[in-house]
């Protein structure tokens, strides 16, 4: 009952900081993160990270990605899959650069400095999906763009993680890097065989059975099914996510209803408690010894994705103004880049003493980049 009485309340203020924000023209992704950080134990103390948050931010993030693949336009993808891989790789060699500059100039130990930037490397396309949703710019050449590259920035990021992080503790090999490649190969073939004959055929049985919401539920097993796929080989779930709600939307009996089922879902109850969750362990107790150092990590870390993203896409042949919006699209942290400094702290790649400054900075980020988003698609709208 705590956890539901947990759960009413994190609801009850979402709606009135999303309303307050919307009002005052600010994404209200915006307001949900700010306001994690508020009941979380940097603040007021009174909601805790616990088993039953983790798990419904969990279940709020595929979802969200999974919209994102249902709304994705796959010509449009496979069209612009070479500035996506652009877009990724600049958008990762500018962080990492950046951030391995900055840890050394704070005589951070080297094999530290070089997992912070790592760190720095990922991308969160999360909160981007949420922003470009609700601008209505999630369709368009740019979001298409930014989907696609998160898409090898998720990839690029897990590579390099699995490859550094192996590197130095001292538990790396080349079995290890051919089995993950391995795995990747396995899952590759997978999905090839789900999006031509699984879904197609699971989505054309789910239209003649005699159940409430049989397509939406069909929908939903596909998400999780694939999600769990992605896990299990060592990508992230969200990947496999993004790619069920790609094949189910291009699926021949694919009802249009099933987006606007599970955007009730996701939105009535969990995709709120992802974005409240990321704020929640946010602890300020070495930020003002730190805060040089907090300051810089978010700077380069807004300059890196915004540069880095925007040259990969300036140079595949878009104007100032759409690599503004794919740099801007790049920014967010978020859960992936947590994600991979609790890795990098559970092996000892990341020390305490500056754990709390690399989260702090993430979601000073995540805070920052909707504003990024917002602004230059205001500058480039449709």
């Amino acid at each position: 009952m705590e956890f539901i009485t947990l759960l009413a309340l994190m609801l009850f203020l979402t709606l009135v900081v999303s309303h307050i924000f919307n009002k005052i023209n600010i994404p209200a992704v915006v307001g949900q993160l700010i306001l994690g950080v508020i009941l979380g134990k940097g603040v007021l103390n009174i909601a805790k990270s616990t088993h039953e948050v983790e798990l419904f931010a969990d279940i709020g993030v595929v979802l969200l990605m999974f919209l994102a693949g249902l709304e994705s336009d796959l010509k449009l993808l496979r069209k612009h899959l070479l500035p996506s891989i652009n877009v990724a790789i600049f958008g990762v060699i500018l962080p990492v650069a950046l951030t391995l500059v900055t840890a050394l100039l704070f005589d951070i130990n080297l094999k530290e400095s070089i997992f912070m930037s790592v760190v720095f490397a990922a991308t969160s396309v999360s909160i981007s999906v949420e922003v470009l949703k609700s601008l209505n710019y999630l369709s368009s050449t740019s979001g298409t763009v930014i989907l696609g590259a998160a898409v090898a920035d998720d990839i690029l990021a897990i590579s390099i993680l699995s490859v550094m992080s192996g590197t130095l503790t001292g538990d790396f090999s080349a079995q290890k890097i051919l089995t993950l490649l391995g795995l990747w190969l396995v899952f590759a073939i997978l999905v090839v065989v789900f999006y031509k004959w699984v879904i197609p055929e699971l989505m054309k049985l789910s239209e003649y059975l005699d159940a409430t919401h049989a397509p939406t539920i069909f929908a939903l097993v596909i998400c999780l099914l694939m999600a769990y796929l992605a896990d299990a080989v060592q990508l992230d779930s969200v990947l496999g996510a993004f790619i069920a709600g790609i094949a189910v939307s291009n699926a021949k009996d694919y009802n249009p209803k099933i987006n606007q089922n599970i955007e009730m879902i996701g939105y009535a109850i969990f995709i709120p408690i992802f974005f409240i969750s990321i704020g929640l362990n946010l602890e300020f107790d070495n930020f003002l010894r730190d805060f040089w150092l907090i300051a810089l990590f978010t700077i380069t870390g807004v300059i890196g994705k915004l540069f880095g993203a925007g040259f990969g896409a300036k140079i595949s042949g878009f104007n100032l103004k759409n690599s503004y919006v794919i740099g801007s699209g790049m920014i967010s942290r978020g859960e992936m880049a947590l994600i991979v400094a609790q890795v990098g702290y559970s092996v000892h790649l990341l020390s305490e003493e500056y754990y709390s400054t690399v989260i702090i900075s993430i979601i000073l980020i995540t805070i920052i980049a909707p504003f990024f988003l917002k602004h230059s698609i205001s500058k480039n709208p449709l």
